[in-house]
């Protein structure tokens, strides 16, 4: 799977913020072109703030977003409005509506007026995919914490014709096992269906298992970006040694 996403590594998206959010002063510049980045960092770094900035729901003033169209030139995004942004969003904190069942969560992005195309398919996949069809008559509040959460990154997948991925902290709540199998299967999906990645995470553990390229934030700035075995190598050796493992060197 990593191999095979290298050799996509075209620039997709690119986003420059300069913004003073309260105590933290964001000063990044990020072109990415991996099929799935990750932004990496403690909390209070500032990566869901970028993600929000890529959305158009911080004030816009500071902020570049720019997709890197078919013809090969950027058009910019700044000022449009974040329907018009061609973006799928799944925040941390899975907001589903309390009224609606799963499927009619699920579902909710492609009930615009605007869609005239027949979205059931498409739905029904990603319900299958999150392993959450089972559910689809019941409302969020009959669902664990981790069943939410799928039901949130389900929801994210139905959007319709979208051009790139956000997700913020997609895992919390999910157990590791529920995990670790559903990364295979996001990966290949976003990859046949073309869509690119953008998701936020401090879990080292994640961001190796995807092989995903790595942006490292710290205190708002950019302080390293390249694949996720080179910049995190140093977490990841003591995240081994607190497994109790230790790797020989030639």
């Amino acid at each position: 799977m990593a191999e095979r996403a290298a050799s996509q590594n075209t620039p997709h998206h690119r986003l420059a913020v300069h913004q003073q959010l309260g105590p933290l002063r964001l000063d990044v510049d990020i072109t990415f072109s991996a099929p799935w980045a990750l932004i990496f960092g403690p909390s209070g770094s500032g990566k869901s703030s970028l993600l929000r900035a890529a959305c158009g729901l911080l004030d816009r003033n500071g902020v570049e977003f720019a997709r890197h169209d078919t013809g090969g030139q950027w058009l910019s995004m700044s000022t449009s409005a974040t329907r018009r942004r061609s973006l799928s969003y799944a925040p941390q904190n899975s907001t589903l509506f309390p009224h609606l069942t799963i499927s009619e969560n699920v579902a909710f992005p492609s009930q615009s007026p605007r869609n005239e195309s027949n979205h059931k398919p498409l739905v029904e996949e990603v319900l299958e995919l999150f392993e959450v069809k089972s559910y689809a008559d019941r409302l969020p509040r009959e669902l664990s914490g981790g069943e939410r959460q799928r039901v949130n990154l389900a929801r994210a997948f139905a959007v319709p014709d979208a051009k790139l991925m956000l997700l913020d902290e997609p895992f919390s709540g999910v157990d590791r096992a529920m995990r670790d199998a559903l990364l295979p299967r996001m990966q290949e999906w976003l990859l046949l269906h073309r869509i690119p990645v953008i998701s936020v995470s401090h879990d080292v553990d994640e961001a190796l298992l995807l092989g995903a390229e790595v942006v490292v934030l710290a205190s708002g700035s950019v302080v390293s970006q390249g694949p996720a075995m080179e910049v995190l190598s140093e977490e990841r050796v003591r995240m081994l040694k607190a497994l109790g493992y230790t790797e020989e060197r030639p």
